[in-house]
């Protein structure tokens, strides 16, 4: 099977707040030796209100549930972090609009959106030491699942494991971009946050549909 319900997708990403809110003190020491320490508590502010919103709510379709989700990180995490996250959820909105269920192929283009949408807002490609190298991997891994017909649980797996070495491909390089280019050198050889935060989230997902 290769479809996504709503329902099935919210109960994804309540799973996915679950996974961000335990991160929280990981990734705080993370963000905290290669940048301000911020991040940690950023994303689980940010994910404490989605898990609210979904838990409160019942969503008539996919591309409801997704841009309620993103506008929710927009507007309560704040910041570069909010706008780049909440981006991930809205920028790819196209690709799910009136379509339910949505099929894997629609998720890999609605990542592939939001991928694009990313670079274009936040100025950023691979080898910059961001999230972004982390989501890049992940939508590659999908675009390529979905154009060989994967199922839903092998199609996360994909997304999953591209996820993780999007951010483990982070370790040598040097931040350039955002507050962590201040620490250069200090920078190489601990994976970027941000990267770690798409790979948990990535992860979970595969977790839930496995």
């Amino acid at each position: 099977m290769n479809t996504i319900t709503t329902a099935q997708l919210q109960e994804a990403l309540l799973h996915v707040c679950d996974v961000i809110i335990d991160a929280e003190g990981m990734l705080t020491e993370l963000d905290t030796i290669i940048g301000d320490g911020d991040h940690g508590i950023g994303m689980k502010t940010g994910f404490s209100a989605l898990r609210t919103l979904l838990q409160g709510q019942q969503f008539s379709d996919t591309f409801t549930l997704l841009k309620e989700s993103g506008l929710m990180l927009i507007k309560v995490m704040g910041g570069t972090s909010g706008v780049i996250f909440g981006t991930m959820f809205i920028g790819g909105l196209s690709a799910v609009k009136d379509k339910d269920p949505i099929t894997v192929q629609d998720f890999a283009e609605y990542i592939d959106l939001g991928t694009k949408a990313i670079s274009v807002r936040g100025k950023v490609d691979r080898g910059a030491k961001t999230m972004y190298d982390a989501l890049a991997e992940a939508r590659d891994s999908l675009l390529k699942a979905a154009e060989e017909n994967a199922d839903v649980h092998a199609f996360f797996l994909a997304g999953a494991e591209g996820a993780e070495r999007g951010a483990e491909a982070t370790k040598p390089m040097q931040s350039r971009m955002g507050r962590s280019k201040n620490f250069r050198d200090r920078t190489v050889g601990h994976p970027d946050s941000g990267a770690v935060s798409t790979s948990l989230i990535f992860r979970a997902l595969s977790d839930y549909f496995s």
